[in-house]
Parts: C-alpha cells; structure tokens; sequence
C-alpha cells in the first residue's frame, strides 16, 4: 500500500458540540433578572431620598388614597357645601390622633370625636368652638387646661365639660355665623359658645379673596375650591381637569392591584407618572382660575376696595358685624357667647421671640407682615368699638407679650400647646365673667 503512492485521508474530527440553546437562554434570563434587581435596588435608593419617610408604605398609602378619590386633587376630602361654603367629606377623610384620640369627620362634615348636635343635659356642659384652624388646634390641646379652670364655676357644679367643634382650618366669617346656625336650626344645643378667630377674617380675606378679584365675604380662597363646578363658558377646560383627576385615580387602582406594586421599580415608574399628573393638575387649575377672573360662580361680586386699607376696613366690619349677629342668635337661646381676637406675631410687641420663631415663623416677604399688621389695626379698633356696644369681645393679642418661650410654629398664625394653655387660662377668665353675667 505504501508504495502505490496512496495516502490515506485523515480521521475525521469529531463534530464540535453545539452551544446548547438553553444554556443561552439561561444566561440571558440571568443577566435579566441582574439588571432588574440592580434597577430596582436603584429604584429603591432613590425613593428613600425622595419620599417623606422613605419607604414603599407611603407610595401604597397615596395610591389607597388615589383609589378612593381622596387625593385624586387638593383638596379632595373636602365638599362643597350648600350653606357652609365647604365641610369635610366623612366618606373620604381619614382619621387622625389628636391628643391620643382618634378624631373622625362626623356626620355634618366637622373634624370631632363626637356629633356635631347634642343636647344639654344635666350632667353636661356644652362649649361650642367656632373659627378657623387656630380655633380647632385649641379645642384639643386646650381642653384639660381649660376643663381644670373652668371646673369651680357654678354653671359646671356636677357636670363634665365637653366641647363642640363648629372650627374648621380655613373658615373665616361668616363661615362661623353660618356654622352656628346651621347646627342651632339642626337642634343642636349649646350651654355656651366661644369665637376665636382674626387672622383668616382679616389677612387671608385680603391676600387670598380680595388680591385674586373673589368677594370678600366668600369663603377662603373660593375662586379656587369652586373649580369642581364648572363655568358652561369653559366647560372644556373643565373636562380635562376631571379627566385628570379620574386618570390618577385609575392608576391607583391600577397599582394597587398589580402583582409587580412591592417593585421598587414600578413604584418609582408610578410615582413619576403620578407627579406628573400632579403637576398637570396644578398648572390646568391656574389656567382655569385665571381664565374664570371674572366668574361670578367662582368670585362672586367683584371687591369694590382696591387698596389694602380699604380692603382691611371691609374685611373687618364684615368680621365683626358676623360676630355680632351670634351674639345676637346666642341671647335670644339664652347662651352666654364670647368672641376672643387670637394672637398674631405680626401685632406690633406682642411677642419678645426666640431665635428659633425669628428664624421660622416669620414671613420672609413683607406683603404677609405688613397686610397682617394693617388687619389686625382694622380688627382690634373693630372690636373695641363694638365691645363698647356690648358685644362680648377680648383681644387676646397680647396675651403672649411677656412670653420669652418659643410659642409660634410657623409663619401664619399658629402656637404649640403652651402657647395653646397660655390662651387657655386667659380665655377661661373671660369666659367666666360672661358666664357670671348671664347667671
């Protein structure tokens, strides 16, 4: 063989072993989940610096709250109102500690622990509260102050203190006269009521009603609360906002029952399409309210004063003519009334501050400080003109003079609870006198 000049052809080689497709597969869907886990511990990451308290809870939170309509827009828990301007909704407020107590919205749409219309009853004194948020913040870390001072007088002897809140955070005059009314005609009954309120009547009746062309005399801020009823003159623009509004809530929905919502992946793709509906709903409900600056639906009559003066005389004569009407409905029941102007920081000397109020609770801009200090002007000279008429009034607004402790907790009108106590004792000396006169 080996000299016939043939040479054999090599063995062949064995075929080479092909790439499994499954192990492709499995690589890939490896490096998959990788990517997945790194984005969402990405995701996660980002959140945590994002959100309030930094955790998932407070996103699920929100979508429960989309889901429901409650947060679907600001101001979504509340309603309007056919007398009270607006109320909270019981069907969608949530309930809040206040004071270790679980405080609901009841039945008439006030945040209490109880019923809005009770009934006199031996064994109970009743002290109706009206006002703004001051008002409902007193109510509650005020009450054993007030329930300790109170407890010697005669009309007490024998009886527990409970109170009634007619205050609701936001309500300015007549919203009070209103409100009173509202739950008398109900057949709700009181052994006394007490006012406190001044900031809302006076500088928000200037800067939030009177400077955006709303009446006055209409409830805070009403051009914007009345966005839900529509104008017919825009009634497309009013159709994209309720289009918004019911596009959250589907999304809330929508993540509360996916099976991906415990993802922080997927909760950061829905808190950024979240956002920006949010922020759509904003700029829409501007370009409504100014295209509604001369609805009457949504501003009532035209402000006649252009100056901040007068606008202040007017906010304060409305004021005080309100709180003379519910002394007026209180006596004719037989229902001793008070009407206390509560504290402001930007009363001249009213307070020595601490570094921390200097720092926090004062306004940087001057338009809240100086519109603030020219309605209280209105407002003290109002109500002492009117005590002289008889009605039951006190200016509580140097209450806090002598006071070197930090007292105020933000910029606007509000104090802790020993600035709450302080009032407290002041307001149940006062309220003695009135109790002692109608005896």
């Amino acid at each position: 063989m080996s000299g016939s000049g043939y040479y054999a052809s090599p063995p062949a080689l064995p075929p080479a072993r092909p790439v499994r497709r499954g192990r492709r597969r499995l690589f890939f869907v490896a490096m998959l989940l990788l990517t997945l886990v790194a984005c969402d511990v990405l995701a996660r990451g980002y959140l945590m610096l994002v959100l309030p308290y930094g955790s998932l809870e407070t996103l699920i939170e929100r979508q429960q709250s989309a889901a429901t309509g409650a947060a679907v827009s600001e101001g979504a828990s509340e309603v309007i109102h056919p007398y009270l301007g607006w109320v909270h909704n019981p069907q969608l407020s949530r309930a809040e500690e206040m004071d270790g107590r679980e405080v609901q919205t009841n039945s008439l749409g006030f945040r209490d622990d109880g019923e809005a219309v009770r009934r006199r009853s031996a064994d109970v004194f009743l002290l109706g509260i009206c006002g703004g948020s001051v008002a409902w913040n007193f109510s509650w870390e005020a009450e054993s102050t007030l329930r300790q001072l109170l407890s010697a007088l005669p009309q007490l002897q024998g009886r527990r203190l409970q109170i009634v809140r007619l205050a609701l955070p936001g309500y300015k005059q007549p919203q009070q006269l209103m409100a009173l009314n509202y739950v008398l005609s109900l057949g709700g009954e009181f052994d006394a009521v007490l006012n406190i309120d001044g900031f809302n009547d006076g500088a928000l009746s200037i800067l939030e009603n009177a400077r955006q062309k709303t009446s006055i005399a209409y409830p805070r801020s009403w051009h914007a609360r009345s966005l839900v009823m529509t104008d017919p003159r825009i009634s497309a623009e009013a159709w994209r906002l309720l289009t918004l509004r019911a596009e959250r809530q589907q999304l809330g929905r929508r993540a509360l029952q996916s099976p991906l919502r415990w993802l922080a992946l997927y909760q950061l793709w829905w808190h950024l399409r979240d956002e920006a509906s949010r922020a759509e709903l904003s700029r829409l409900g501007m370009q409504i309210s100014q295209s509604n600056s001369g609805s009457f639906l949504h501003h009532g009559p035209l402000p006649e004063k252009e100056s901040t003066e007068e606008q202040a005389v007017a906010a304060a004569e409305l004021w005080i003519r309100s709180s003379q009407q519910m002394q007026a409905v209180c006596r004719g029941l037989g229902i001793p009334y008070l009407h206390v102007l509560q504290p402001n920081q930007y009363v001249p000397d009213s307070k020595p501050f601490t570094e921390y109020e200097l720092e926090r609770c004062l306004a940087d801009g001057q338009e809240l400080q100086s519109v603030t200090s020219a309605a209280y002007a209105e407002l003290r000279a109002a109500g002492a003109r009117a005590k002289d008429r008889g009605l039951a009034f006190s200016d509580q607004t140097g209450v806090f003079s002598g006071v070197t402790d930090t007292l105020y907790v933000d910029p606007w009108c509000h104090f802790n609870r020993l600035g709450n106590e302080l009032l407290a004792k002041a307001v149940a000396g006062e309220l003695a006198k009135v109790l002692a006169e109608q005896r």
